[in-house]
């Protein structure tokens, strides 16, 4: 292991295992929620359909200001903050005696997690070389795919076996180690994470807003990532809840179709992010997102095709297929994320990438809805596949016109 090793940075070790715990703790909670509405409490389908929007909506519309905070504040007390009111509003929603008070906790709850994203961005840039970015984002993303495998399943076990409480239990738990690690790395008196301070805070907080704007729309690779990185998002969010729908048509009497399309699609992914691992930076953009967006577009278009008695093989390469691509969309957006901001203005370019994306989770899943509505559910998921395979062929064969000839890795932008 050489003395440049991602594993010998301390400061992000520490930042990494924070990371890891609270993702983990953070899908014991999902699963818990969805368990304790559906059937402890039995709420009616308009309910539960208030709690993704319950997590999504604080990020869509705050995390463009967050990102301001991260750029202008040490980014670990923000985050310690945020996990540490984390863990006292998840102890208060154990306490919820309707699906009301619940939902608005959970509201509450994830307005103080918005900073998590732009700060946690923010932080890789300041406390890792830049020949090992790579190594970084792609540990992150690792994460990222085993704790929505593994998470799920054992924390779904355990709601099952004994409560729901308890996995939300298991989740203010995650969150107070998560708070504890952060707390050591303020400790041990790493360099502050904010870049001339004083400075900073002369700068109004609307024109800090418009100055990250003024960032991303002057960036030809920032504003051609987003949108490649937004079309892959969006037709994920079109038609990944209507999976259930179109297998429950053409396989009745095979629900666990469901559980393996999600794991293969969880496994393409790591299997991507491996394999990206072993890189020190990505050469061209455009094959990176072009090429995700292909994949993602060939493993959900194809799905589009499946016929009543298709062998359970086949939906389980498409899912593997659309992993891979998910795998390259979430390196490669982190990656350029990285590379094409500067230390000064990292949090509020991640932020407005936040809170773009978070607007498609509330709006893409309805789209997709009524399109499964005046269309059959195969026929959306044909055109959502022909879509971003064509999209994403765009990308490859245009890489040069759209992201430029030659990619300057060093590349910063300021406000």
């Amino acid at each position: 292991m050489t003395a440049t090793s991602i594993w010998k940075n301390n400061t992000f070790m520490r930042l990494f295992y924070s990371y890891s715990i609270s993702m983990f703790g953070r899908w014991f909670d999902m699963v818990a929620i969805m368990i304790l509405f559906s059937y402890i409490w039995e709420a009616n389908p308009i309910i539960i359909a208030l709690i993704p929007v319950a997590y999504a909506l604080p990020h869509a519309f705050l995390s463009q200001f967050a990102g301001i905070l991260a750029d202008r504040f040490n980014k670990v007390k923000l985050m310690l903050t945020a996990d540490i009111a984390t863990v006292i509003l998840t102890l208060t929603l154990l306490t919820a005696p309707n699906p009301w008070i619940a939902i608005s906790i959970i509201l509450l709850r994830a307005i103080f997690t918005v900073i998590h994203f732009p700060a946690q961005q923010s932080l890789i840039k300041h406390v890792v070389k830049k020949e090992l970015i790579m190594k970084a984002v792609s540990l992150n993303g690792s994460v990222d795919q085993l704790t929505k495998i593994i998470g799920p399943f054992i924390g779904g076990a355990l709601a099952s076996a004994f409560t729901p409480h308890l996995s939300l239990l298991i989740n203010a738990v995650a969150y107070f180690i998560s708070a504890l690690i952060l707390l050591s790395v303020l400790k041990q008196g790493q360099k502050e994470t904010t870049t001339d301070t004083h400075k900073k805070e002369k700068v109004p907080f609307w024109q800090s807003w418009k100055e990250g704007w003024i960032v991303v729309l002057q960036s030809k690779i920032i504003i051609v990532s987003i949108l490649f990185s937004l079309i892959s998002f969006t037709g994920v969010q079109m038609v990944d809840a209507q999976i259930a729908v179109l297998l429950r048509e053409i396989a009745p009497t095979r629900p666990e179709l469901v559980g393996w399309i999600m794991a293969s699609s969880g496994a393409g992914a790591l299997v991507i992010i491996w394999f990206l691992n072993r890189m020190d930076q990505l050469s061209s953009y455009g094959l990176i997102l072009g090429g995700s967006v292909f994949l993602i577009g060939a493993g959900f278009g194809g799905v589009g095709f499946l016929y009543v008695g298709v062998p359970s093989i086949i939906p389980v390469i498409l899912g593997f297929i659309a992993g891979l691509g998910v795998g390259l969309f979430s390196i490669g957006i982190n990656y350029i994320l990285q590379k094409e901001t500067s230390e000064a203005n990292i949090g509020r370019v991640s932020g407005i990438f936040s809170s773009i994306t978070s607007l498609m989770i509330l709006f893409a899943p309805l789209i997709g809805g009524m399109l499964v509505n005046w269309f059959d559910t195969s026929t959306v998921y044909q055109m959502i596949g022909i879509v971003l395979t064509s999209i994403g062929l765009i990308g490859i064969v245009l890489r040069k016109v759209l992201w430029g000839g030659k990619i300057t890795s060093n590349k910063q932008q300021t406000a």
